[in-house]
């Protein structure tokens, strides 16, 4: 089942990394119209930190761990798309935000 379970992976990232020209996921899942940093932890209510293999699979689960970070190299390029996804241990990040879009950085006549 191992090797078919790569198989099944590798296949679904070709076609993502084709279709989507990204190699990590995309964050899409909107929130009052806002991107959530959170999306890097799950997206429409998930949670990938709580995922677990099936009991007979169960020998081929990685352990959780909590200290580590991680960051993603590509991202969406639609308008308003999100940077890379990312995550790490709360003690780094005990609060996440927003990403959005509608937000304008870029008015000269604004007091920084």
């Amino acid at each position: 089942y191992g090797l078919a379970n790569i198989a099944a992976f590798i296949g679904q990232s070709m076609k993502e990394t084709i279709q989507y020209d990204a190699c990590d996921e995309n964050s899409w899942d909107l929130v009052n119209s806002k991107y959530p940093l959170s999306n890097a932890c799950g997206q429409l209510g998930q949670s990938y930190q709580d995922y677990h293999c099936s009991e007979e699979e169960r020998h081929m689960e990685c352990e959780v761990d909590p200290n580590m970070s991680i960051k993603g190299v590509t991202h969406a390029k639609w308008y308003g798309a999100p940077g890379p996804l990312f995550c790490g241990p709360k003690t780094e990040y005990p609060e996440t935000g927003f990403w959005d879009y509608s937000y304008n950085c870029n008015n000269v006549w604004a007091d920084p």
